[in-house]
């Protein structure tokens, strides 16, 4: 996830900001959809999702309505809230361009709406470790991840689940390790990730069979100025967070696959 891996295992990738609410945000879809078709993300779709409102004696459900600037592929693009602003895709490289499209669609909302303060902001990223034929996922992944998968002799896997969550500071840092096998092929996404806008590439709508997902997380909440050299500071800092992660959850074998 950060040199550039000949098989890298990465099939996504997404960063956020949340921010001060635009309660007139649909008066500035208009200009900041037209600057982020002429930056290369034509596909425009906005997309009704239903939320419920927590903290009220009876929890109420309400319709958000989420903007999504999408590239021609629809592998990647932007996803724009009254409260959010995220970049996503299925098309990684390494984190420096990554960073770079985040900070293109981020600078073109803040340049239009004025944004006021940040108060969430985080990475995460989706790893498929997929074995090659004649391998396991246990030669890929450290035995402290892989809960009894291919212990209990005579049954068969339907998942194993691992998670860490740590914190430090206004940090948190969640790093899983989901072993599934499934039959249709095409790398799996989390239920919090649902509905998905975004194609999988060609290598990664291939993957079946017994795979595990790594799912790393890492985010800060704390209310600041909006700031983006502040912001990218941040993110620079958290994706080191997500490396470790990774690292610690994968053998040598995996990174020599990969590499």
């Amino acid at each position: 996830m950060g040199q550039k891996m000949k098989n890298a295992p990465v099939y996504f990738a997404l960063a956020q900001v949340r921010f001060n609410p635009l309660a007139v945000l649909e008066t500035y879809v208009p200009t900041i959809q037209d600057s982020l078709r002429k930056a290369g993300y034509p596909d425009f779709k906005p997309s009704q999702l239903a939320q419920l409102i927590l903290g009220a004696p009876m929890p109420k459900p309400a319709v958000v309505t989420r903007y999504l600037f999408l590239d021609a592929s629809q592998t990647s693009g932007f996803s724009l809230d009254q409260a959010s602003f995220s970049y996503h895709t299925t098309n990684y490289d390494t984190f420096e361009p990554f960073l770079t499209a985040f900070f293109n669609g981020l600078r073109v909302v803040h340049g239009e709406t004025v944004l006021s303060y940040s108060e969430r902001v985080g990475v995460r990223f989706l790893d498929a470790v997929s074995p090659l034929p004649g391998e396991t996922v246990s030669q890929y992944l450290q035995p402290y991840v892989l809960g009894l998968t291919d212990r209990l002799e005579g049954r068969q896997l339907v998942h194993s689940v691992s998670e860490t969550r740590t914190a430090l500071g206004k940090t948190t840092l969640v790093g899983r390790a989901i072993i599934q096998k499934q039959e249709t092929p095409g790398a799996a996404f989390p239920e919090d990730l649902q509905p998905m806008p975004l194609k999988l590439t060609e290598k990664s709508s291939k993957i079946s069979g017994t795979y595990a997902i790594i799912d790393t997380d890492s985010w800060i909440e704390d209310r600041e100025n909006f700031d983006l050299d502040s912001l990218e500071k941040t993110l620079r800092s958290l994706h080191n967070d997500v490396r470790r992660s990774f690292d610690l959850m994968i053998t040598p074998h995996a990174l020599k696959v990969w590499e």
